[in-house]
């Protein structure tokens, strides 16, 4: 009876597994057709499955360009650098993109160790920083057993050393996971999504007139209340807007 399990469960994933692969492969031939509707239906028809991926974010966000939605393919580069922080290709495209937006907001400048811890946990996805902090800890107990039993004080020595030393960098690459993860399961970010937005001193119609912003800026959402949403551009100011205007990157 398992035999015959294992058997269907083969063939369930053969007979799945290229439809995938086809429609991706129809969708980059819609594009290069330029068949840029069809092909964004694809592309979408593809994330609805599950298999997102940062490439094929930064396919769909190009493909959104080809059709002049510009907030659209700001917020797939964003899903696409929010996977591989380190895609080139998307951090060029929504660069380019940007400049084409309404609002020129200068982001507030960092601490440099901040940027710096950035581009560290960056490096890599959460997974593989977990793997080589399991990895650490375990050379670590390696280390703690060669202290304990090696006769030889120098090798005591070395064992001790080595085991404080992985055991640091242990604990160091679990933060950068964590910050990784973190960053990846982030849903304060959003993007503009309609032509232009008045934001409010309260959440409501009546609150007073702030400042306006356009199609394709980024905020951070700081809280919500009802239909509203209070929200932080890169510069510092705050306001509340309907959150029907911004889309979660």
């Amino acid at each position: 009876m398992k035999h015959k399990i294992y058997l269907l469960l083969i063939a369930v994933m053969a007979a799945v597994l290229p439809i995938n692969a086809a429609t991706m492969a129809e969708a980059d031939a819609l594009y290069s057709e330029g068949k840029f509707a069809e092909a964004a239906t694809q592309y979408q028809s593809i994330l609805e499955t599950g298999k997102v991926s940062a490439d094929l974010y930064y396919n769909l966000g190009n493909t959104y360009y080809r059709m002049g939605k510009i907030a659209d393919a700001i917020i797939q580069y964003e899903r696409a650098l929010r996977l591989d922080a380190n895609h080139e290709d998307a951090q060029h495209n929504l660069a380019f993109v940007q400049t084409l937006t309404i609002d020129k907001i200068d982001a507030v400048d960092h601490v440099f160790l901040v940027d710096w811890w950035k581009f560290i946990y960056r490096l890599t996805t959460p997974d593989i920083w977990a793997y080589v902090s399991v990895s650490l800890f375990v050379i670590c107990l390696l280390c703690v057993a060669f202290y304990l039993f090696s006769s030889q004080m120098w090798m005591r020595k070395t064992g001790f050393s080595m085991a404080i030393v992985c055991f640091f960098f242990s604990l160091i690459t679990v933060f950068c996971a964590s910050s990784r993860q973190a960053e990846m399961d982030d849903t304060s970010l959003a993007i503009v999504y309609i032509p232009t937005v008045t934001t409010k001193s309260s959440p409501d119609n009546s609150g007073n007139d702030l400042f306006i912003l356009h199609e394709g800026t980024k905020v951070r959402i700081k809280s919500v209340v009802g239909e509203w949403s209070e929200i932080q551009t890169e510069d510092g100011n705050t306001g509340w807007l309907p959150t029907t205007a911004i889309v979660v990157i």
